[in-house]
């Protein structure tokens, strides 16, 4: 996903430094479906990988999550500048269902959140470090892991 995003901002800068036209929206606009029609080629040749057509979701699961990282970083600020630090650090075994991709995604909204973060993992699941132990929500990670894309186990 990396590549394909850092390949479509660099084909962006191409256009636009070749051109020489950055006077208006419209030229940015042309641009950007100009380095689209670029990377939609080049993943139909066969020079990017699937990751390029699930990052939409990667982006919608960061921006989702985005509240609730904000709410556990005030938490962690107000926890660190208090008198009385009531926190219960642990670590928390979590299993997954995804493979591959939407494990690697995952472990990626887990670890953006403040309070958490992936330790260590194996193909049963995450081992997760978590500032309070009470804060952890089965439901929540449920819902996390099916927004990172993860799919029921295949028998």
């Amino acid at each position: 996903m990396l590549h394909a995003a850092a390949m479509l901002c660099g084909f962006i800068a191409l256009w636009l430094l070749t051109t020489q036209r950055l006077t208006s929206v419209q030229d940015a606009v042309v641009a950007a479906i100009a380095a689209l029609i670029c990377v939609v080629l080049a993943t139909r040749l066969g020079g990017v990988s699937g990751a390029f057509a699930r990052s939409p979701r990667a982006l919608y699961g960061v921006v989702s999550r985005l509240g609730s990282v904000l709410a556990g970083a005030t938490a962690t600020i107000r926890s660190a500048l208090a008198a009385d630090v009531t926190l219960k650090p642990a670590l928390v075994r979590i299993r997954t269902r995804g493979r591959g991709d939407e494990r690697a995604a995952f472990a990626d909204l887990l670890s953006a959140a403040p309070g958490m973060a992936v330790v260590e993992t194996d193909a049963e699941g995450f081992l997760v470090h978590v500032l309070n132990e009470d804060d952890v929500d089965a439901a929540d990670l449920g819902r996390l892991e099916r927004v990172a894309g993860a799919q029921e186990p295949r028998s």
